[in-house]
């Protein structure tokens, strides 16, 4: 770069010499290297030979050195403004057709800041794009070669097979630019980034570097509706492959979660920056691509009912050749689908809505560059990678080489750009990157361009000359060939056609077969190739990664499958012995997340600490009703505890919803060998026996130590407790002797005295031990539930297990006393009495006692555990067996007052949840996901490939198994929890928890007020945020009565 711009000096002072008139034998010496005092005189050079007449020259000149310092003055100040080569703003949308404002069309989306662009510079009104779909066109964009020539018709992998090509970021990189990129730039799917040539290429997540933006996993990429899917012409289906013809509004807060928003947002900051190299910014939104998810404002801008629909012809189809007639007369189904359901418009509003978004995240770009020090030298761009169908012609989408898939949007405005100009010449989006080597003057890529530089017609457009554009389709031979005037089809040897676009420009007459139209059809034809490349096999399709150094990339069969290979359907392959992966189903009572995976580090939990290492946590996960019996009928069954009709702990739902099929009633009737220990349903009377396992124990703990001692006392003075006589007197006594360990009300604390052996939970542990290495049937697969009973009062523990927490080392936070005066009453539970506590007044010194007993409690069943897990190791099924830890609801130690469940605080409904499935889940990962314990039957079944029933409300986990760093199917998590004969509700997200009860309401904005101690609800300010909560509570009401 130095060297031209020495040479572009030279030429700017030969320029100054004539000017000065200089005399025409002297010339400047181009060895020279600087112009500070060195003699002028030494700077010429003779050609005639004539010293002493040079001199004579030079005498002249020193005459005429005033003027001529200010011309060098002036000429080098033009050069330094010419010579700073011009920032580049790269802005690309998906799926963006041309319904701008500014481009007058109808429908007509409202996008002023795109307008307020076109009014700065060029916009392009027939401008078309380089492949008709993501792939190939971003393909031929950032290669500059048609598919025709790379083979890319249906991939977007240019850069592994032809790795010659020098890509558009690699030409700025070689000249020096600060490469800078960010979202959909390339196409989505793994491994189709070209990463090549950028000095910064933004990544919301480290997964996406080998995972790409799949999406039918959009969850992955924005906040989803409530319900999903939302649209009529998908709701109650289970959609997969990138939610086609979906749309919503989204509560407009969401906006600056969507990954759209954080993208432009990482754009916005770069613009902040200073840059002491010129920048090639490049940013790529997804939006209007589909879903077409926005906030609420977007779609508030238009009036469905005033929205116009596109023209529409009825045998639009008739005139085609036969086998496109046939294709797409079976896509008309999509919108005759459409018109049944009277949502025509409304799939049209979503997408103009999204355009809006879109227009609205382009102009915080556009803002920032306007606020920044690089406005007056930036060139922007903005374009669509194609346009997208409607309806007309019977589609919808994109895929054809009608007007609808080709034109697209284009806009440049910058230095050397004529400003508020329209331009209708006839242009391609392969002709962005010749444009941008010569406007910034970058070296030539190694591949030849085969688009042509536009920068004469955006510096005087009014003089641009028409062409015709060619643009390929999905297979060689077939393509279009486009000018201002007609637009000429040709689908190899399956037939042609020709639009006179003058005097049909919705393209509804083919002219393809009028004799008087044969030369016309040989010219256009002359625009496209006479030779096609080969299509190159798509990569994308198998995930066989590639890592080399920095760079990646994807190859098929490079990687063949191993057991154990984290891939999307890797747990749908049987494992190699060709037996079902087994299920070990651990449930715990009244623990709340006050253990390790969760975050807590007070409690010593080592073996909860290794199972998340070799699993996956969810940290967000809840229980739908803070009681042990509801919760336990709801999970256990798949439904919310309004359709199950479990809303106490004496109900049984075996009489409330007769015929539902439980979770190990399903495994069993699916051929597992089914097995209960410990409290798996809530009581011994809510046992379901032999309809659901093959084998259930429960066991209780061995005597007291201190009842031992009463009762061997006791029996020494009065004889055997059995005796009749004495069976009252020593129940009255065994009361009085362990109320203070073992009594539920109040609750026991305290040292058991008992080994881990003599406990309930000890029994339960190493019960599950001898299954796992002597009973377990080799024929059939197992469903093993272990019910872990702590720490349910009474806080019983072995001594050892105490002296983890000493008393004075236990911190807790302590509440203001008026805290519940701004709460509904109704949100109490008062447990807190039976501990022996007061509303609103701390006891330090009984709640260390308490918490001491139930972290005790926490760490004891943390070392039962283990045995589990090393028989599980031992036993030979470790890699065949899925394992699920959790508890059926959360607890309160004091925080808000409060002791015991039954609320639907956070910390009263929210539980532990870690899963780990050999060959899906990563180990040591964590899920952010809104997860509901109902989820825990529906992610089973599937974990299993067991087709699961059909009355389940939940929603299978396994696709975040696969992908932590989605945010889910579920944006809210739903609890509810009886008052009497009402009930309370509560609806919670990754930033807000809204409650209702009968007295009042609750809102709490958990990302400050975590604890939940500031009720926001009430007032104005926040009126709007419960409005909306009340809305889809009464939804998620509706669906949680549907299967009653």
């Amino acid at each position: 770069m130095e060297h031209h711009a020495r040479l572009a000096v030279w030429e700017l002072m030969n320029q100054v010499a004539r000017t000065t008139q200089l005399p025409t034998t002297f010339k400047w010496r181009h060895e020279e290297s600087h112009f500070g005092n060195h003699s002028l005189k030494s700077a010429f050079t003779k050609e005639s030979g004539n010293t002493s007449s040079n001199m004579r020259d030079y005498a002249g000149f020193q005459m005429k050195r005033p003027r001529f310092n200010l011309l060098v003055a002036l000429f080098c100040f033009s050069l330094a403004a010419q010579a700073r080569q011009p920032n580049v703003l790269f802005l690309a949308v998906d799926d963006m057709n041309d319904w701008l404002g500014c481009m007058g069309t109808s429908p007509r989306a409202i996008t002023p800041n795109l307008d307020k662009l076109a009014n700065r510079g060029v916009l392009f009104t027939n401008a078309h794009t380089a492949g008709v779909y993501c792939a190939p066109s971003r393909a031929a964009i950032f290669s500059g070669q048609f598919a025709s020539t790379t083979g890319c018709y249906r991939t977007a992998n240019y850069f592994v097979h032809h790795p010659e090509i020098d890509a558009l970021q690699m030409c700025f990189a070689a000249a020096g630019y600060t490469t800078l990129g960010a979202g959909k730039l390339f196409h989505h799917p793994a491994g189709a980034i070209d990463q090549r040539g950028w000095d910064s290429f933004f990544l919301r997540n480290k997964s996406q570097r080998t995972s790409g933006w799949p999406l039918n996993s959009w969850s992955d990429e924005t906040p989803l509706p409530d319900p999903f899917p939302a649209s009529i012409y998908n709701r109650g289906q289970d959609i997969t492959g990138g939610m086609f013809l979906e749309w919503a509004a989204l509560p407009n807060e969401q906006e600056d979660e969507m990954a759209d928003t954080i993208r432009i947002n990482w754009a916005v900051d770069q613009l902040k920056k200073e840059h002491e190299e010129p920048f090639f910014l490049g940013v790529g939104i997804y939006a209007p691509h589909y879903p077409n998810y926005c906030p609420q404002k977007y779609y508030d801008l238009y009036d469905v009912e005033s929205i116009k629909l596109p023209p529409f012809r009825e045998d639009d189809l008739a005139d085609l050749p036969g086998k496109i007639r046939k294709i797409k007369t079976a896509r008309s189904k999509i919108v005759a689908k459409l018109n049944s359901l009277n949502a025509l418009d409304d799939a049209i509003h979503g997408y103009l809505a999204c355009i809006s978004y879109a227009d609205a995240m382009m102009g915080r770009v556009l803002d920032a560059l306007q606020q920044s020090p690089h406005a007056d030298n930036t060139i922007v761009i903005l374009w669509s990678d194609h346009g997208y169908h409607h309806g007309q012609k019977g589609d919808w989408g994109k895929h054809t080489l009608w007007e609808r898939t080709s034109n697209v949007p284009f806009i440049w405005a910058g230095p050397g750009i004529a400003r508020s100009a329209r331009s209708d010449v006839t242009v391609s989006l392969i002709d962005m990157f010749p444009t941008l080597v010569e406007m910034c003057r970058l070296p030539a890529p190694r591949q030849k361009l085969e688009g042509i530089s536009l920068a004469s017609v955006l510096r005087n457009p009014d003089k641009a000359e028409d062409r015709t554009v060619y643009l390929p389709h999905m297979h060689p031979g077939e393509y279009a060939t486009i000018n201002r005037n007609w637009r000429y089809i040709r689908y190899g040897d399956d037939g042609e056609e020709l639009y006179d676009l003058r005097r049909d420009p919705h393209e509804w007459h083919n002219l393809a077969d009028d004799p008087e139209h044969a030369h016309l059809k040989a010219t256009m034809r002359k625009a496209a190739p006479a030779t096609f490349a080969e299509p190159c096999e798509k990569l994308n399709g198998r995930r066989d990664l590639l890592i080399e150094g920095e760079s990646f990339r994807w190859k098929k069969g490079a990687n063949p499958p191993t057991r154990g290979s984290v891939e999307k359907n890797a747990s749908k392959d049987q494992p190699t012995n060709g037996k079902k992966k087994n299920v070990l189903f651990i449930v715990c009572d009244d623990l709340n997340t006050h253990v390790s995976p969760s975050g807590y580090e007070p409690i010593h939990t080592p073996t909860l600490s290794w199972l998340a290492s070799e699993g996956m946590t969810f940290k967000r996960t809840f229980c739908q009703y803070p009681v042990c019996g509801p919760s336990r009928a709801s999970f256990l069954s798949g439904l919310y505890p309004e359709s199950t009709g479990v809303l106490n702990n004496t109900s049984d739902i075996r009489k409330e919803r007769p015929g539902t099929l439980t979770l190990p009633q399903f495994f069993k009737e699916n051929g597992y060998w089914t097995a209960s220990v410990g409290k798996i349903f809530h009581s011994s009377r809510h046992e379901h026996g032999e309809s659901a396992w093959h084998e259930v124990l429960r066991f209780q703990n061995d005597e007291l130590e201190i009842v031992r001692e009463a009762r061997e006392e006791f029996e020494e003075r009065y004889g055997s407790i059995d005796d009749r006589p004495n069976r009252k007197r020593w129940r009255e006594l065994k009361k009085k002797t362990s109320g203070k360990l073992d009594s539920q009300t109040p609750p026991g604390r305290g040292r058991s005295g008992l080994t881990d052996a003599q406990h309930k939970d000890g029994k339960n542990v190493r019960q599950v031990a001898r299954w796992l290495s002597d009973d377990t049937p080799d024929d059939k697969p197992f469903f093993i539930a272990c019910g872990i009973q702590k720490p349910h009062v009474p806080f019983l523990a072995p001594n050892k297990y105490f002296d983890l927490y000493p008393l004075e080392k236990i911190v807790y936070r302590v509440d203001q006393p008026n805290l519940w005066e701004n709460l509904p009453q109704s949100a109490i539970s008062k447990r807190y009495t039976a501990f022996g506590f007061e509303l609103g007044k701390e006891d330090a010194s009984l709640r260390r006692e308490y918490m001491q007993a139930y972290h005790a409690c926490i760490s004891f069943i943390d070392a039962q555990l283990k045995i589990v897990f090393d028989a599980l190791k031992q036993s030979g099924h470790w890699e065949n067996t899925i394992i699920v830890f959790t508890s059926d609801h959360g607890y309160h130690l004091g925080d808000h007052f409060l002791w015991g469940k039954v609320t639907l605080f956070d910390i009263g409904a929210k539980v532990p949840f870690v899963i780990r499935a050999p060959g899906i889940t990563t180990g040591g990962t964590t899920s952010e996901a809104m997860v509901e314990l109902i989820d825990l039957y529906p992610t089973l079944a599937d974990l299993t490939d067991l087709r699961p029933p059909e009355h389940l409300q939940g929603v299978s986990l396994r696709p975040l198994l696969v992908h932590p760093e989605r945010p889910g199917k579920k944006k809210h998590a739903y609890s509810v929890v009886s008052r009497g004969n009402k009930l309370g509700f509560s609806l919670r997200n990754q930033r807000w928890r809204y409650a209702r009860w009968p007295d009042g309401e609750e809102l709490y904005n958990l990302n400050i007020d975590p604890s939940e101690k500031n009720n926001l609800a009430g007032g104005n300010r926040y009126e709007d945020r419960m409005k909306e909560f009340r809305t889809l509570l009464i939804e998620r009401q509706r669906q949680a009565r549907s299967a009653r």
